[in-house]
């Protein structure tokens, strides 16, 4: 009976297959964080644009509710760094006989720039004789 000894051939990676292995996963791990980043940046501005239309519907309502414009401001659990709530004064309506009041709320949006589409509010006009 004769034993050998197998010949075993092996191959190792070279030092380029390992880097270029490692840059395509840097690559790979860097889109990764920035597509992250972004999200994340979506998310901030989205969340801020939301708690702007739900400001300004609540002003709009309480406007109609018969408050003054600067109860409502002061009301408003509103972030001053975030976000400027506006209303006008009001003025008078004549439709057909009936006389109403009306103003516009705005909000703005700090930092963005932004303006949200202005709302104009109608109530009606209560006179006590």
């Amino acid at each position: 009976m004769i034993f050998g000894i197998k010949k075993i051939t092996c191959r190792a990676y070279s030092l380029i297959e390992v880097l270029a292995a490692s840059g395509i996963l840097l690559m790979a791990i860097g889109a990764i964080l920035s597509l992250s980043h972004g999200t994340l940046l979506q998310e901030e501005s989205t969340r801020k644009l939301a708690r702007a239309y739900c400001l300004q519907e609540n002003a709009a309502k309480l406007y109609y509710l018969g408050l003054e414009p600067g109860e409502i401001i002061n009301l408003l659990p509103l972030d001053k760094r975030e976000l400027e709530l506006n209303l006008t004064n009001p003025y008078k309506v004549n439709i057909n006989d009936v006389e109403i009041e009306a103003a516009f709320v705005s909000v703005q949006i700090k930092n963005s720039g932004r303006d949200l589409p202005l709302i104009e509010v109608y109530r009606p006009i209560t006179k006590l004789d």
